[in-house]
C-alpha cells in the first residue's frame, strides 16, 4: 500500500498518518498547513523515509491530481469539521467538504485507486449537525455513485465522538479539560442527560488503517465509535474525581440545537456496520492523558518554554 491522507495535518488525519507509518506504509500527507507546522507537531516523522509532504488545497484539482499519483489508497479526511463553524459558513462548508471530495474522487478515478476511504460522521445517520451533516451526507452519496458509475471502491468511515491528544481547539473533551485546569468551570450547551460513546483517536486510527486492507469493508459504511456509553453528567463526575476538586458545570441548552442528545440516528437512515474493537483505551485513561497534554500546553504558554510530560 502507498497511501495518500488528505487533511493529513488535522486531528484525524495526522493520527492516521502516524498509524500508517507505524505499520511501515509509505504515506503522502496532503494539507494546507505549512510542512514545518506538521513536522513540529509530529517530530518523529521529520526524517522518516516513509513520509512525503505536499502542501496543497483539495479545491485545486491539479494539486490533488499531483498528490494522488503513485498512490493506491486514499484516506480523505480534509474538511470543515466544526459544526458551529459550518452553521455560520454554509457556502464554504459545501465548497470544501463536497467539492473537495469531488476533486479527490475524480483524481482517484483517473489513477485507478484501489480504495477510497472517506472520513464521515455518525451525524449522517440523523437530523442534527447542521450544514456539516448535509455536506457529509452529500459526500457519502458521491462515494456510492462513483462506485456505481465508475467502479471506484470505497469505504465510508462514520466516526463517533473522537477525543485524544492534539485535538482541535473546539473538540469537546479538549475544551472541557482546558476549562477545568484553568477556570474550574465549564458551560455545556445541552442536557446533562446527553449520552456519548467516546472513542480515543488512537483506537480510531488503528481501526481505520485495518479496515482499509480488508475486503469485507469494501463499498460499505462502517461505524467507528466507542464501547463505553456515558452520560455527560457522569463524565463530569469522573473528571472531578480525577482532578480531585469540584467543577462548576453550567447547563445552557441552546434553542437551536445542532448536536444530538441521546442518539445521532433517525429511522430513515441506512445502517452502517459497527466496528467492534477487541482492545481499546478506557475513557478514564484517555481523559487523564488529555489532562496531561492540556496541562503541558498551559505550562508552555505560561513559561514560554517546552513542557515536560
Amino acid at each position: 500500500m502507498r497511501a495518500l491522507v488528505t487533511g493529513g495535518a488535522g486531528f484525524v488525519g495526522h493520527h492516521i498518518v502516524n498509524e500508517l507509518v507505524k505499520q511501515k506504509i509509505k504515506t503522502v500527507v496532503f494539507d494546507l498547513a505549512e510542512p514545518s507546522d506538521f513536522f513540529d507537531q509530529n517530530p518523529t516523522l521529520k526524517n522518516s523515509p516513509l513520509i512525503d509532504y505536499i502542501q496543497g488545497d483539495v479545491l485545486d484539482y491539479d494539486q490533488v491530481d499531483g498528490a494522488v499519483k503513485k498512490c493506491n489508497t486514499i484516506f480523505h479526511t480534509a474538511a470543515i469539521a466544526d459544526i458551529e463553524e459550518s452553521r455560520h459558513q454554509p457556502v464554504r462548508t459545501m465548497q470544501i467538504n463536497v467539492m473537495g471530495t469531488v476533486n479527490c474522487l475524480e483524481a482517484a478515478k483517473k489513477h485507478a485507486i484501489s480504495r477510497f476511504l472517506y472520513a464521515s460522521s455518525a451525524y449522517t445517520a440523523g437530523k442534527k449537525g447542521s450544514f456539516y451533516r448535509v455536506s457529509k451526507q452529500a459526500s457519502e452519496a458521491l462515494c456510492k455513485t462513483y462506485y456505481e458509475e465508475h467502479g471506484l471502491e470505497y469505504t465510508i468511515l462514520r466516526y463517533g465522538s473522537l477525543y485524544g491528544r492534539e485535538s482541535n481547539q473546539w473538540n469537546f473533551i479538549y475544551g472541557l479539560c482546558k476549562a477545568v485546569l484553568t477556570t474550574g468551570e465549564f458551560t455545556y450547551m445541552s442536557s446533562p442527560e446527553s449520552e456519548r460513546e467516546y472513542i480515543h483517536i488512537n483506537d480510531a486510527a488503528h481501526e481505520t488503517v485495518r479496515i482499509a486492507s480488508e475486503k469485507e469493508f469494501a463499498n460499505k459504511a462502517v461505524l467507528i465509535t466507542g464501547h463505553q456509553r456515558i452520560k455527560i453528567k457522569e463524565l463530569f463526575a469522573m473528571l472531578e474525581e480525577i482532578v480531585g476538586k469540584k467543577i462548576q458545570i453550567h447547563y445552557n441548552p441552546q434553542l437551536v440545537q445542532s448536536h444530538y442528545v441521546m442518539t445521532p440516528y433517525s429511522f430513515e437512515a441506512d445502517v452502517a456496520t459497527r466496528i467492534n474493537l477487541s482492545e481499546y483505551i478506557d475513557i478514564s485513561e484517555g481523559i487523564l492523558d488529555c489532562l496531561r497534554a492540556v496541562q503541558n500546553e498551559i505550562d508552555q504558554q505560561e513559561s514560554g518554554k517546552p513542557g515536560d510530560i
